[in-house]
Parts: structure tokens; sequence; C-alpha cells
């Protein structure tokens, strides 16, 4: 099992606006940069069924994960998905003096997909590139929250 945790605050963001960023479906794709593509199956009230396209690179391609999306608003939402590998991807919303803390932890096991060859794969690899991912998830989301935050707030006085 491979675990990355990475951090950031958002400023001038409240949890609710990053909360309201982090659950469009739309705004995943481009946040996530391996995000091809997402389908929402069900939703409920703070539930939804989604199938991701996650481009693995080289000879992994673009993988189909079909996971199940719960969120507790506005402090956490997580995406946990059994086949083809587990993986969880977990968001947690804090509030803080000048906006919002943001944590990010993405969690898989990559025995279940690829088998013994998961031996082969070096672990500090996987965790560079799963770290520049959230790295980039993270600072984007900052960008696209400061900006849109301040517009909005700017318009609205």
């Amino acid at each position: 099992m491979i675990k990355v945790d990475r951090r950031s605050s958002v400023a001038q963001a409240t949890p609710t606006e990053v909360f309201q960023a982090l659950s469009d479906a739309n705004r995943i794709e481009s946040l996530l940069p391996r995000m091809r593509k997402v389908e929402i199956v069900s939703r409920d009230t703070d539930s939804a069924r989604l199938v991701t396209h996650m481009s693995m690179g080289g000879i992994f391609g673009t993988i189909r994960c079909e996971g199940d999306l719960h969120w507790v608003e506005p402090h956490e939402i997580i995406f946990k998905v059994k086949k083809p590998m587990p993986l969880e991807m977990r968001w947690h919303l804090t509030p803080s003096i000048n906006g919002t803390d943001l944590k990010a932890t993405l969690q898989l096991d990559l025995i279940p997909l690829l088998g013994p060859m998961a031996k082969f794969i070096p672990r500090e690899s996987v965790i560079d590139m799963i770290g520049k991912e959230l790295e980039s998830a993270l600072k984007e989301m900052s960008l696209r929250l400061g900006h849109s935050v301040l517009h909005e707030r700017a318009v609205s006085a």
C-alpha cells in the first residue's frame, strides 16, 4: 500500500467555497492532470457513484475506475475505488485564519492491478508521481479559487 499526503492553504476562500469547487465533477477533470474523463452514474445528497478514466502513461494507457464518492459538506470529500486497484482519494478541509487549509491524501495498492510485477515498480517513483499530481491539484485549486473568490467578491461589492 502506498500513501501520499500533501497540504496547502487556499487564501481568502472559505471551506464551503473550496468544497463547492472540489465537488464539481466538471472541474475535477481539469484539476487533476491525469484525469481524462468523469462520468456520474448516480447521485444522492451526500454520495455519488462515479466512473473515472485516468491516464497512467506508458503501457498502461488510460484506466477506467468505478468508485464511490462520499462527502461531509464542507469538511471532507472521499473517493474510493476497489477495481482495477484499491484506491482512496481524500480531501480534508479546515478553516484557517486567512482562508482554508486543504489536505489531499491518495492511497493505492498496485498489486491487484499488476500482480507480481508490482514488485518491479520503484515505490519512490510512484510516490514522486503521486506527490506531483497532488501538488499540481492543490496549486491549481488555490489559483482558481483565489482568483474567482476575489473576483466574485469584487463584483458583489
